[in-house]
């Protein structure tokens, strides 16, 4: 259905993954070089062996795979609301986790070389962690999080399938293309039926999601590769925001958030619980008004606004939900 900075490879849970640095909550394409602030934390990072948790939680890009987890499962909450079923939302939980697992690990695998001349100082970089070890466990991810989602039946095995091919799309062949926002397009939207395909049903106000998710994706997407993306010049990477430029990009990802924002407040008030979907829009245009001058400050400003972006995708998505209770 995870979320860079760089961009978080989608998975059916948002290609959005957290950070590079265990001392950050950042993104995939964050300077996390030994000569940055955080130095200290990859310098204490390097006494941890490769499955220790600090290492796994790099190498599955944190704070957007949670988001994306939490999002996943919020949907799935409201979809039982009338009779919770413990064991779906395990199995629904193991279904995102092993998706975003997937989509993060593949995407340091793939991205080694390219990570190492950037000086991004990931797990495999700092030889925490071996490539093939970090690939191998991106396969026996997917396959796991496949296994979750046949347990949870036929439609929802069907979303596990394609919410991996995004995010792997996206580490192989499409990162590097004016089409690396599509995976995500595609994806993000999947996270609300995963929720409900736990649940095993499909209200039609889910299709609400697509267009409402599809732009929150490509808004996410750009501001996680914002920071990056005189790095990725120089290292030859030319992802979307790379082709479009710093000032277009972030245009344009202003007005994606600025306009899934719009549609889910109407949507929301024309069909749920008015007061709900109005604060999680109104917390929403906070974080993304805040994220405005954070985004200015160059590329750790940068950073800071994926965050800000990110929360408010969070805050968005669950007034959404609990104002319309599909």
């Amino acid at each position: 259905m995870d979320g860079r900075e760089p961009p978080t490879p989608p998975s059916a849970t948002l290609p959005v993954r957290g950070p590079t640095d265990p001392g950050a909550a950042g993104s995939r394409h964050a300077d996390r070089g030994p000569t940055s602030p955080g130095a200290g934390a990859v310098e204490r990072a390097r006494d941890h062996g490769p499955w220790h948790p600090a290492t796994q939680l790099e190498i599955l890009h944190a704070a957007p795979a949670f988001a994306v987890v939490g999002v996943g499962l919020a949907f799935g909450l409201v979809a039982m609301r009338a009779d919770p079923q413990w064991d779906r939302l395990a199995l629904l939980a193991g279904l995102l986790l092993g998706n975003q697992y997937a989509a993060g690990a593949l995407n340091d695998a793939v991205d080694a070389e390219a990570d190492a001349a950037a000086d991004r100082g990931k797990p495999i970089q700092r030889g925490v962690i071996s490539r093939r070890a970090v690939a191998t466990a991106a396969v026996v991810a997917g396959v796991a999080s496949l296994g979750f989602g046949l347990a949870l039946g036929p439609a929802t095995f069907a979303l596990a399938v394609v919410g991996l091919a995004c995010a792997w799309s996206y580490d192989l062949w499409l990162k590097g293309t004016m089409f690396s926002a599509l995976p995500f397009a595609v994806a993000v939207p999947i996270v609300p039926l995963f929720g409900y395909g736990a649940a095993g049903r499909f209200p039609p106000v889910l299709w609400w999601a697509w267009p409402i998710g599809a732009l929150l994706a490509v808004a996410t997407h750009l501001a996680d590769a914002l920071p990056d993306v005189e790095r990725d010049r120089a290292t030859g990477v030319r992802g979307l925001a790379t082709r479009l430029g710093v000032g277009r990009a972030a245009a344009v990802a202003a007005a994606c958030y600025a306009a899934a924002v719009a549609m889910a407040l109407w949507s929301g008030l024309a069909a749920g619980d008015r007061p709900v979907v109005v604060a999680g829009a109104a917390v929403a245009v906070v974080l993304g008004l805040a994220a405005v001058p954070a985004g200015a400050r160059g590329p750790a400003g940068r950073r800071v606004a994926y965050r800000l972006l990110l929360a408010g995708m969070a805050a968005l998505a669950l007034g959404w939900a609990g104002a319309v209770r599909p």
